[in-house]
C-alpha cells in the first residue's frame, strides 16, 4: 500500500459544505487523537498515508507534466484505495436498495471517473506545495480511523485534510474525505439527488428505462 490514493489532498477544494451522513463506525465510542509527533505503526491509517504523501509529491515533482501519465498513475497506484462502492452506497441512500447491480456498478464507476479526472485538474496545477500528517484518531475497535493533514502554503487548495479509513479485507481503505470540513461523499450524494430529481425531459437518472424513482 505505499502509493495510497492521497492525491485528493490537492484535488477537493470545490466540494460542498459537508452536511452529518451515516459513517461506518459513526455513534461508537470516541476516537482519541494521536498525535503526528508519536510513533505511528507500520501498518496504521497514518503511516501508509505519509507514505502514499512521498511517493505521490516525489512523482509530480520530478514528472513531466503529462495529464495523460498523470491519470494511468493515478488509475493504477492511487484508485485501488479507495472504496468507490462504499461512495456509491452513501450517495445513493435508500434508493440504492432500489438500484440493481447494473446500476450500482455504473454509479460507482461514474463516481471514480469524476473523482479520478478532478484530481488530474486540480494536480495540473501543482506547485510544490507540501503536505504532511498531523494526526490520527483510530476507534477503539480498531476498525476505523481518521487521519488529519495540512498543506503548507496552499494558495488554492485547501489547508486541511481529514481522510476516514476503515479496515476491509484487504488492509485499509479511504472511504470518504473531506477538505477544510467539506465531504466527497456529501458532494456526490447531493449530486445524486440533483440528479435523480430532474424532470423526466431532463438528462437525470431518474429518466432512464429501468432507473428506480425518487418517492
Amino acid at each position: 500500500m505505499k502509493k495510497l490514493l492521497l492525491a485528493l489532498l490537492l484535488s477537493s477544494a470545490t466540494l460542498v459544505q459537508a452536511q452529518p451522513w451515516n459513517a461506518p463506525g459513526a455513534g461508537r465510542s470516541a476516537m482519541p487523537s494521536q498525535p503526528a509527533g508519536s510513533r505511528f505503526a507500520a501498518d496504521s491509517p497514518a503511516a501508509l498515508t505519509q507514505k502514499g504523501l512521498e511517493s505521490l509529491l516525489d512523482y509530480l515533482q520530478n514528472g513531466d507534466g503529462n495529464l495523460k501519465k498523470l491519470a494511468i498513475y493515478l488509475e493504477t497506484h492511487v484508485a485501488p484505495y479507495f472504496d468507490f462502492g462504499y461512495m456509491a452506497r452513501a450517495a445513493a441512500g435508500n434508493l440504492y436498495r432500489q438500484m440493481d447491480q447494473e446500476q450500482r456498478r455504473k454509479l460507482a464507476n461514474r463516481i471514480k471517473r469524476q473523482f479520478l479526472a478532478s484530481m488530474v485538474d486540480r494536480l495540473g496545477e501543482y506547485d510544490r506545495q507540501q503536505v504532511r500528517v498531523v494526526s490520527q484518531r483510530l476507534s477503539r475497535d480498531g476498525r476505523t480511523g481518521v487521519v488529519s493533514a495540512a498543506i503548507h502554503d496552499p494558495r488554492g487548495y485547501p489547508a486541511r485534510m481529514d481522510f476516514r479509513f476503515y479496515r476491509s479485507g484487504d488492509g485499509w481503505k479511504v472511504y470518504d474525505v473531506s477538505a477544510n470540513g467539506q465531504s466527497a461523499v456529501v458532494y456526490y450524494r447531493n449530486q445524486f439527488r440533483q440528479m435523480m430529481y430532474r424532470p423526466a425531459a431532463g438528462r437525470g437518472l431518474a429518466a432512464r428505462p429501468g432507473y428506480p424513482r425518487a418517492r
